[in-house]
Parts: structure tokens; C-alpha cells; sequence
């Protein structure tokens, strides 16, 4: 189940490599995550930033 979004970075820029998050805030919805996104670029307008879909595992709890 797509719980939301989280705010990636590219080490590597545009080739293909591991992404990182940028903090621990998921985000509800791809807009709201765009949003903090466009922010950043105006101050690191070189920085390569993606959204990426968060999911939880259908069989999960969340008392572990």
C-alpha cells in the first residue's frame, strides 16, 4: 500500500546510482514532495532531487 513520498537526492546526478533521503519526512502526496523540492533548487540549483514512493508491506504491523 503507497503510504506517500519521500524527498531523494542523486549522488551521482543523472547516471544511475543509489539515491538518499534527504530527511526522514514522508510526505502525502507527489505534489507536496515536488514542492519542497522546487525550494531547494532555488537555493542548490545543481542538485538532483527526486521523489520517490513510499510503501508499506501489506502483512506488517505497526506494534513491533
Amino acid at each position: 500500500m503507497l503510504i506517500g513520498f519521500v524527498l531523494l537526492v542523486s549522488t551521482c546526478g543523472m547516471d544511475a546510482c543509489e539515491a538518499l533521503p534527504v530527511t526522514d519526512d514522508i510526505y502525502a502526496t507527489r505534489h507536496e514532495c515536488m514542492a519542497v523540492a522546487l525550494r531547494l533548487h532555488e537555493r542548490r540549483p545543481d542538485v538532483v532531487l527526486i521523489c520517490g514512493e513510499v510503501y508499506r508491506n501489506a502483512g506488517s504491523d505497526e506494534a513491533n
